[in-house]
């Protein structure tokens, strides 16, 4: 995919189904499409994980596709996870009140534990 932003989406999927989308780059008004683009592939009823450790701006745009991407996983029960301890994505989350509406994990493993240990059958 070619796009004008310089954000990276990297899908991975781990034993049990979890996937996990490595995003790099700036989520602003350019960067943020690129995001949506993918949100299909990511949240297609699978648990998942949206790993943000190295995403260097996030602006009001990426912060709307973060609102419809819970939005969606809500609606589809879907579990997910949020990763994005960094400054640039930490302090958005923090200043706008979603950090604490966002199923915010401190890692990747943690959150693909948490997913593994949800899903798991009965």
């Amino acid at each position: 995919m070619q796009t004008l932003s310089d954000v990276r989406i990297e899908i991975a999927e781990f034993p049990g189904g979890v996937r996990l989308a490595r995003v790099s780059g700036e989520l602003d008004a350019l960067g943020a499409p690129a995001l949506r683009e993918n949100l299909g592939r990511l949240a297609a009823g699978a648990p998942f994980v949206l790993d943000l450790d190295a995403v260097t701006f996030v602006g009001s745009a990426g912060l709307e596709v973060l609102l419809e991407l819970a939005e969606r996983a809500e609606r589809e029960h879907v579990g997910w996870a949020l990763v994005g301890n960094p400054r640039p994505v930490a302090r958005p989350l923090l200043a706008t009140g979603l950090a604490a509406r966002l199923p915010l994990q401190p890692t990747v493993a943690a959150a693909v534990e948490s997913l593994s240990a949800a899903h798991q059958p009965a």
